[in-house]
Formats: C-alpha cells, sequence, structure tokens
C-alpha cells in the first residue's frame, strides 16, 4: 500500500531574490501614510517589485 502525498516538495527556482527589508519597510511607511504611489515607485524601483510589495504587508498597520 503506498502512502498518499498531499504535499510535494517542488524545485525552488534557481534564482532567488533576497527582500530588502528598508524598502519594505518604507513602502509600508508610505502606505501607511496614505500615499500608495510612492509606495508603488518604491518597491518598482527593485529588482522584484511582486515580493517587496508582498514583503511591506508586514509593516502595514491595520486599524481594528
Amino acid at each position: 500500500m503506498s502512502a498518499v502525498t498531499w504535499f510535494r516538495r517542488r524545485p525552488k527556482t534557481a534564482a532567488t531574490v533576497a527582500v530588502d527589508l528598508d524598502v519594505a519597510r518604507r513602502a509600508a511607511e508610505a502606505v501607511n501614510r496614505g500615499d500608495v504611489d510612492e509606495a508603488n515607485r518604491i518597491v518598482n524601483a527593485t529588482t522584484d517589485p511582486q515580493a517587496h510589495a508582498f514583503e511591506a504587508f508586514r509593516f502595514i498597520d491595520v486599524e481594528a
């Protein structure tokens, strides 16, 4: 009887981008100020805007 594997490891891509946390923090600060255009400019100036924008979510203040 074979074991069912629900989760399989996928090979990582060869090029992984290191996210600059300072850039992510600056983008989050811009979002917190309400300046989304500035946040876009900050993350779009990086080599991987999607990764930096995703990381910025850690630093965005959320009011409950």
